[in-house]
């Protein structure tokens, strides 16, 4: 039997090796998309902000965010400060994209936040500077907050000796908001867990797990070609287990599969300097998600009726697979639905297995995640086997 499933493993190599389709999914479609992506999406840890802040206002309050939040970003890498001469050569410069951002304190800012009537701080944002914009907002509202906070209390405590605003309060208040400044809340913003791989990483394993769903689906729809183009009943007569047939069918998916990974894992590394951890880990990973993608292939063309029927089904289940496991962007870590999303997904159990790869660097951490994918691939491929036999020839 096996011999005759290696014959026929032959022939379907040659055959897919002919089908340029095969190579642009396999290989050149989920390379291409990597390098977009990777070019529209920055690297969460690479992010750096080039601002300005405009101080109108001169205050002791306005001075904590100038000269007290704002180096501690320097500090931390994540803000390259820009001298302007006042807010509308600010707002020229962020329009022509020369700053990513720019804060104004405007005149009053002080004296409102001490007199407790609040006072805005005002956030400019270059065009096209989404996440850059989604910092520096998250900058004035940890410092705004922060404000709030102080100043509340320093207000309840003024009002009950009966006191006005005087400059003691708030400098007090800028003292305390200089001492508590919200870099903690932007590292939050801008740094991932510690189970994150980064933005070349994560895509290239997203889009190679994503195509190989639409690799390896050749072997059922294989089957289903024979069926109509009248050579599986010759197939059947000849001297061989129809076990044969499925195997060598089988067999051609999974060595297409694993090339396919296998390319797209060393190209991602070599070219795109993508990371994922010990090549030993990477490999269980790889062998697992083929076999769960088999698996799925099958059971979803085991209910077509036609080639065409089977690749329009294979397509609509390997899109909605893909999307809950976050394929295309990162998906939190934290508990929640769309975690649990991604536990009905082969491909989220594969990014999470390559994350906790990254993050310990001990391969045996990929077990859990292999051993999912590997369910997905006993489940679904059981009730194929027995539909594929009773097809009739």
């Amino acid at each position: 039997m096996f011999g005759a499933a290696v014959t026929i493993l032959g022939k379907d190599l040659r055959l897919r090796l002919r089908d340029r389709s095969l190579l642009l999914f396999a290989v050149v479609v989920p390379l291409g998309l990597t390098v977009l992506f990777s070019f529209i999406l920055p690297d969460e840890g690479e992010i750096e902000l080039t601002g300005a802040v405009v101080d109108e206002d001169g205050g002791d309050v306005a001075a904590g965010f100038a000269e007290g939040v704002l180096p501690a970003l320097e500090d931390e890498g994540l803000l390259t400060r820009v001298e302007v001469a006042d807010a509308s050569d600010a707002l020229e410069r962020t329009r022509s994209g020369e700053l990513d951002v720019a804060w104004i304190v405007p005149d009053g800012f002080s004296d409102g936040v001490a007199a407790g009537e609040g006072a805005e701080l005002e956030v400019l944002v270059a065009a096209g500077r989404t996440i850059e914009g989604e910092v520096a907002r998250g900058v004035a509202d940890a410092f705004a907050a922060q404000l709030e906070r102080i100043s509340l209390a320093v207000a309840v405590e003024a009002t009950a000796a009966g006191q006005p605003p005087t400059p003691e309060r708030i400098q007090a208040i800028a003292s305390a908001a200089e001492g508590h400044t919200p870099v903690i809340d932007v590292q939050e913003l801008v740094a991932a867990g510690e189970e994150q791989l980064d933005m070349v990483s994560y895509l290239a394993a997203g889009m190679a797990s994503f195509f190989v769903f639409f690799v390896v689906s050749s072997g059922v729809v294989g089957l289903l070609e024979e069926r109509q183009q009248g050579t599986m009943p010759r197939l059947l007569a000849a001297p061989i287990p129809p076990a044969a047939v499925q195997l060598g069918k089988a067999l051609g998916a999974l060595v297409v599969g694993l090339a396919s990974m296998t390319v797209l894992t060393v190209t991602g590394a070599l070219v795109l300097g993508a990371s994922w951890g010990p090549p030993l880990g990477v490999a269980v990973l790889i062998v697992a998600l083929v076999l769960a993608a088999m698996g799925v292939m099958a059971l979803v063309g085991s209910v077509a009726r036609t080639a065409e029927q089977a690749n329009n089904f294979q397509s609509v289940v390997a899109v909605v697979l893909g999307l809950l496991g976050g394929v295309f962007f990162p998906l939190p870590a934290e508990g929640g639905l769309l975690r649990l999303a991604t536990s009905a997904s082969p491909h989220g159990w594969f990014i999470r297995g390559l994350s906790e790869l990254s993050a310990s660097g001990e391969w045996t951490v990929v077990f859990p995640a292999a051993g999912a994918m590997l369910a997905f691939a006993v489940v679904a491929a059981v009730p194929a086997v027995w539909l594929q036999r009773r097809m009739p020839a």
